[in-house]
């Protein structure tokens, strides 16, 4: 009778899961569907989706990635430039002229670019001309399809893993209403494919682990897939490099051969695919973010006054003409020097061909530098004086690390159920196989230190790793970039995770399933993260509600 219980219990959660994810699916179509701007005439919600639908508009229409005349693009009333986005780079283009360009990494644009031209033939109209059909075809293809489908998939886990009714229960409903991931369905993003790549490359890595602890070959085929999407991982989420490291590490224990053939195939060929997007659309193999500093040094430059050398006087235009190749860099006498929008650095600009170096102070007296600054370009967004709010940076970062840990931002105070995945990573790595279900034997053929690598033991072990790594990567930021992913409902660079700290948080849900109190406290944090997650629904470029709570009662140390 008691087995009868459990089979019947199983079947409920099973078919009443499905339901739910039905429901939610329908609910982020009429999301979709009925998403739209303030001014009402685009469905685009930011300056950060804007920026990548303005590349997509430029590649299925003109074949470029330039994007100047979609940033001019005016509103119905011929006023206000409604594609216009400050997630954008200005450089030099092919033809010799200063362009804009988003500031986007291309390799993820070019594939929604993919997907989009196909809708615009279909409709008969460019996105330009019919951005809300085109755009929400593109956004349900994109985004929801494989949330839909990565929902099913971690459904079926949670039923032929998890013995355990309630915590199925719990991380169902936390996947589908208490996570960022549905949140941002709804525009144009790189962390919501970050987190499907990873779940996709998490799933053949455990294949794998599993064939080989039942001495087993793994096709060619699993191992270059999850090179693809482990690289793919890392392409939309730079600081997924420590997972793509780390799933390599443990790969290695079970084929080292197929890991560096296979695997390692795998994810040249995305590197190749990515270092060649970047040149085809900026001309360098290095992303546009990379580009917010000095380039390579190209002269010494001394100043003369009254015979003795002072090199602390503003170099004249003769003086820099003289001492660098103006075959290489064209600057005429008609160049000018002017406050750069790095601190003690000057920018020469020739007004006539848009050519600029930079120049910096040194002991040496002002060194010239290739123009390599991307972001500072008249009435740009990142000058001084023009950030706001958060995109100004914390100048603490102590403080920066509290509010994106347990703040304001805090990946753990927005959605607390992640401080269960912090304990449930102890529980895999002590219990392993039998973490979830007691009665489960260890049938691995493998022993020693290869059986705990290739076991729940170290895919955990690896998860907990990566987890601190990209906690650590951020904590140590220079304050420009310590902005808490700038405007957005929650600490996004994170987000791509969320798939892993599910998995990690099972063990830990499953041991307080038996006490009252402890269930409670699991609901509580349950219903936390839904909160987070749901509030921003109607636009996830918001700031989180307790950083808006303090706009409100601090206006004025908060923006």
């Amino acid at each position: 009778m008691a087995s009868s219980d459990a089979s019947e219990t199983r079947m409920d959660t099973r078919s009443i899961g499905w339901f739910i994810i039905l429901i939610a699916t329908a609910m982020q179509l009429a999301r979709i569907v009925g998403i739209s701007a303030v001014h009402g005439e685009l469905p685009f919600l930011s300056a950060n989706d804007r920026s990548r639908w303005c590349a997509i508009a430029a590649l299925t229409q003109d074949g470029v990635w330039e994007i100047d005349k979609y940033q001019d693009i005016l509103d119905s009333k011929g006023k206000s430039k409604i594609w216009y986005s400050i997630d954008m780079v200005k450089h030099r283009g092919e033809d010799g002229v200063v362009h804009s360009y988003s500031s986007k990494p291309p390799l993820l644009t070019l594939m929604l670019a993919a997907v989009c031209k196909p809708i615009s033939l279909a409709v008969g109209k460019p996105l330009t001309e019919e951005p809300f059909l085109i755009g929400r075809l593109v956004l349900i293809f994109v985004n929801l399809v494989p949330l839909f489908l990565w929902w099913c998939w971690f459904h079926r886990w949670l039923e032929s893993h998890v013995p355990n009714g309630w915590t199925r229960w719990i991380l169902l409903n936390a996947s589908i209403w208490g996570s960022f991931m549905t949140t941002f369905v709804v525009t144009l993003n790189n962390h919501l494919h970050g987190a499907i790549f990873f779940s996709i490359s998490l799933a053949l890595a455990w294949q794998i682990l599993n064939d080989a602890q039942s001495q087993r070959t793994t096709p060619w085929s699993v191992w270059l897939s999850v090179g693809v999407s482990a690289a793919m991982t890392v392409a939309c989420e730079l600081p997924a490099l420590a997972w793509a490291a780390a799933i390599a590490a443990i790969l290695l224990f079970a084929d080292w051969k197929r890991t560096l053939i296979g695997f390692g195939s795998g994810s040249a060929m995305i590197a190749a695919a990515f270092l060649l997007t970047n040149i085809w659309a900026h001309g360098d193999w290095r992303p546009p973010y990379s580009h917010r500093g000095l380039g390579e040094e190209i002269g010494l430059i001394g100043t003369v006054a009254e015979g003795i050398y002072d090199p602390g006087a503003e170099p004249s235009i003769d003086a820099i003409r003289s001492s660098i190749d103006l075959t290489k860099h064209p600057l005429t006498e008609d160049a000018q020097v002017i406050p750069a929008r790095l601190d003690g650095v000057l920018q020469v600009i020739d007004e006539s061909n848009g050519y600029r170096i930079a120049l910096k102070k040194s002991e040496r007296g002002w060194m010239a530098y290739r123009w390599d600054d991307w972001y500072d370009y008249p009435k740009s967004y990142w000058l001084p004086g023009n950030k706001k709010g958060v995109d100004i940076g914390e100048k603490d970062p102590a403080k920066y690390l509290f509010h994106f840990l347990i703040g304001h931002h805090g990946v753990f105070s927005l959605t607390p159920l992640w401080l269960w995945s912090l304990a449930g990573a102890f529980f895999w790595m002590r219990r392993g196989p039998s973490t979830l279900d007691r009665d489960r034997m260890d049938s691995s053929s493998l022993t020693g230190l290869r059986a705990w690598v290739l076991s729940e033991r170290g895919i955990a072990a690896a998860l907990l790793a990566v987890t601190l790594a990209c906690i650590l990567f951020y904590a140590v930021r220079e304050q420009v970039d310590r902005n808490y992913a700038g405007v957005s409902s929650g600490f996004r660079w994170l987000f791509w995770m969320i798939p892993a700290w599910l998995w990690l948080a099972a063990p830990a849900i499953q041991a307080c399933s038996k006490n009252r109190w402890m269930r409670s406290l699991v609901l509580v944090a349950l219903v936390v993260g839904v909160v987070s997650a749901t509030i921003p629904w109607t636009n996830p470029w918001t700031h989180p509600w307790p950083y808006r709570m303090l706009m409100w009662q601090f206006p004025d140390a908060f923006q």
